[in-house]
């Protein structure tokens, strides 16, 4: 069920606070910090915009088998890695608060992925973003993610189960609301995992929705003519083998991280491993924000233009076995004894997800930790 989060009276009266907020900062950063560069983000880059979203239980090699003309169209004009690392336990609100803090499951010390009251402790890209005058939009079809973030501390703050109405929701925003940072969820494919398995028609059947989903939302930032100053970057928070995820394997482990936008280059590759941490480091230090509480993640600046690309190369990785009705006691010792046996029928996960042009560079450091 959709619920709506804030009158429309309160994100009015709250974006012209955040507006005026945002037109003062430059006078009172300059105060403060007499010489400081005035640039925000990478050197050179005036994008003042970043759309963060995160594509529940997205393998990699589902975006290329799938009908993701919009996933696919990112990754040929951006950077990308088909190998991004999550954290353990492999699943959905640990990873995720790892995703906007920064911070490894270790670190924060959440490993539940069930509702919890109340919000996570770590600083958060929101509180960061917020705090220094910027507009904020979170959007989310799992109502276990409200622990990331409080409903008043936003601009505008949405949940509701459906992916087509989420999507509706951050178009209609775009349209009324100035927002620096957008956080979007999106439940699928998940879903379709668990009910009917990894990789299979119904789920790749909700790529594509999800696809759609954020063609809708690229186009409404377009038409309000923030797209050339708005970054993208695209991730998820786990993949999954038969109709569950929680072990330690590609299948599982492996997450895309696709950047797109101004001053990002196209067709690259990304050499050094990523892992979800990164994101909510990339997000700070795109918006020019301190990175310090992001403890264990790093900015993507490799995606960057300007960045100098050392040769890398990594092993190949392929998908498990592990799968049907095999007793839960057996499936442990076999993701040990047969982490990297091939699954009848699937690809190498990096050949399944070659650009159409040859010469991929392997991601370095592309193991399972």
């Amino acid at each position: 069920m959709n619920r709506q989060r804030m009158a429309e009276g309160d994100l009015i009266s709250n974006a012209r606070l955040r507006s005026f907020l945002r037109s003062a900062a430059p006078f009172i950063a300059a105060m403060a910090l007499l010489g400081a560069s005035p640039a925000r983000g990478q050197p050179g880059l005036e994008q003042r915009r970043v759309l963060l979203i995160s594509c529940d239980g997205l393998r990699p090699d589902a975006i290329e088998i799938a009908d993701a003309p919009v996933m696919q169209r990112l990754i040929a004009t951006g950077s990308y890695q088909a190998t991004g690392l999550n954290e353990m336990p492999s699943v959905t609100l640990p990873n995720h608060i790892s995703m906007v803090t920064g911070q490894a499951v270790r670190q924060h010390g959440v490993y539940a992925n069930s509702t919890i009251p109340g919000r996570v402790a770590a600083p958060t890209i929101f509180d960061l973003a917020g705090d220094a005058g910027f507009g904020v939009g979170f959007f989310i079809n799992k109502g276990k993610l409200a622990y990331l973030c409080e409903e008043d501390a936003v601009d505008v703050w949405r949940l509701t189960g459906d992916v087509d109405t989420l999507a509706a929701e951050v178009v209609a925003a775009v349209g009324a609301v100035e927002l620096d940072l957008i956080f979007v969820h999106f439940g699928e494919p998940d879903g379709a995992g668990h009910r009917h398995g990894w990789m299979s028609e119904a789920y790749l059947a909700q790529v594509s929705r999800v696809d759609s989903a954020i063609g809708r939302m690229i186009e409404a930032l377009e038409t309000e003519g923030l797209l050339d100053e708005t970054v993208i970057i695209l991730t998820a928070d786990h993949g999954g083998h038969c109709n569950t995820h929680f072990l330690d394997i590609a299948d599982d482990r492996f997450i895309p991280f696709i950047m797109n936008g101004p001053g990002i280059a196209a067709g690259r590759d990304l050499c050094r491993q990523v892992r979800v941490m990164d994101a909510a480091a990339t997000v700070l230090h795109v918006l020019g924000l301190p990175t310090e509480s992001a403890s264990d993640g790093r900015p993507v600046s490799e995606a960057w233009v300007e960045y100098l690309q050392p040769e890398c190369t990594a092993p190949d990785v392929t998908f498990t076995i592990i799968c049907g009705t095999l007793p839960p006691l057996l499936v442990v010792p076999l993701a040990v004894v047969l982490p990297w046996s091939r699954r009848r029928g699937a690809k190498d996960l990096h050949s399944s997800l070659s650009r159409p042009t040859a010469g991929r560079r392997r991601p370095q450091g592309a193991t399972l930790q």
